[in-house]
């Protein structure tokens, strides 16, 4: 049985709060199938493709990392400034949430983002943070960003999804010169996909000095990872195939199977645990498996790919080739047949060659071989009344049939 699994490079579809991670793991001697190469070639074309809205629309939970100033920046006060010492970041305003990392150098808080469509707009959106405010102009040297109230952006994605570029939410900032409330202004920030679900915002650093804005976002609601380690074993005509959970957040799993290379998957179970047992194959034909985990918010990456084989495994049969009775008896014996996948026996004698000693003879559906009328030495009836009947007998499962020719020797009894 070639087993043929999964494995996804490049990024993997369900990641949470990573950039990068494979789906499953190469070992020596496993084969790639063509659904994994498309599943590669999908998360290549990915990492080139632009961000879109329809991406970006939903809940995500948001890290910014940032310094407003170092000690060198304008109207600062140091008492502001993260951490003490002749190095550090300064923040233009106290700012709620901030923890100080890297002794000073840049604070980090986290948040959460609500991206929304404009009028079903390709390219705009709104920006909604719940807490905070992480998108800002530095340059507005007469206005006071407030970082700490949440504030609502109108956003569009330019430059061929290398740039984010935020109409600004003034609504609740604060003038440090006049003129400043009856201005709109605006902020724009780099923008580099890290998987299908970690996107990054990014101004600076400014002049390679301390003034820089990192927000990291990382999808809301995904769907659960994929399963792993897929495995199969076939027994009774049954495929019985267990899995591993790629996470906790799994309700459930589809089962999905092909009967071709080529072929395309369907649903064949959506089973709660991690098993399944498809009893529903026929024999001479070959099988490819996949699983897929769900959850409320869709369907995780399918696992490794795995494919069996349903051969027929044909009986085998115990029986003398020569078997001597008494005469008088119509019993003769039983045969000794077994199958290894456990299938329906059927039982037939023929005559082998130029015989015509099997019309003497039966056999039962439990494979009981009997003369049809007591055999006399003294008057053989075999076709060449040598005492000796020739039969061939024959055992099938309904798809392979084994035979041995047996010769059945009557004895004579009373020696007359």
């Amino acid at each position: 049985m070639k087993k043929l699994l999964l494995i996804t490079l490049i990024l993997s579809f369900n990641l949470i709060s990573a950039p990068y991670e494979t789906a499953q793991r190469f070992e020596e001697g496993d084969t790639i199938s063509a659904d994994v190469l498309n599943d590669i070639l999908d998360r290549i074309e990915l990492s080139l493709k632009d961000v879109t809205v329809s991406e970006l629309v939903g809940e995500w939970d948001a890290t910014q990392y940032l310094c407003t100033s170092s000690l060198s920046g304008w109207g600062v006060d140091l008492t502001e400034r993260i951490n003490g010492g002749p190095v550090g970041c300064l923040l233009g305003e106290a700012m709620t949430g901030a923890i100080s990392r890297e002794d000073g150098l840049y604070a980090e808080r986290t948040d959460n983002v609500t991206i929304a469509a404009v009028n079903d707009s390709t390219t705009s959106f709104t920006w909604a943070q719940s807490s905070y405010n992480f998108i800002f102009n530095h340059s507005l040297g007469y206005v006071s960003d407030n970082h700490n109230t949440a504030q609502t952006h109108t956003c569009s994605i330019i430059g061929g999804a290398a740039l984010m570029s935020c109409k600004l939410d003034i609504s609740k900032w604060f003038e440090t010169n006049a003129g400043g409330a009856d201005r709109n202004f605006s902020a724009s920030m780099n923008v580099q996909r890290l998987s299908d679900t970690r996107i990054k915002f990014f101004f600076g650093p400014w002049r390679a000095g301390g003034l820089f804005n990192v927000i990291i976002l990382d999808k809301k609601a995904q769907p659960s990872k994929a399963p792993t380690g897929l495995a199969i074993s076939l027994s009774a005509g049954t495929a019985a195939l267990t899995w591993t959970a790629g996470d906790a957040t799994e309700t459930g799993y589809d089962v999905k199977r092909k009967a071709s290379s080529d072929g395309t998957y369907a649903s064949i179970g959506t089973p709660t645990a991690e098993s399944y047992n498809d009893s529903t194959i026929a024999k001479g034909n070959s099988y490819w498996y996949r699983v897929f985990a769900t959850n409320a918010n869709g369907t995780s990456v399918g696992s490794n790919v795995i494919q069996i084989t349903y051969s027929n495994t044909p009986p085998s049969m115990n029986l003398s080739s020569t078997i001597s009775v008494n005469e008088g008896t119509t019993s003769v014996v039983t045969i000794g047949a077994t199958d290894a996948d456990e299938d329906s026996l059927t039982y037939t004698i023929s005559n082998p060659n130029a015989s015509t000693d099997a019309e003497d003879l039966s056999v039962s559906s439990e494979g009981v071989i009997t003369f049809n009328a007591s055999p006399d030495w003294e008057i053989p009836t075999d076709y060449n009344t040598d005492n000796i009947y020739d039969i061939r007998v024959s055992v099938s499962d309904g798809t392979d049939t084994v035979s041995q020719d047996v010769s059945v020797v009557v004895l004579d009894v009373d020696g007359s």
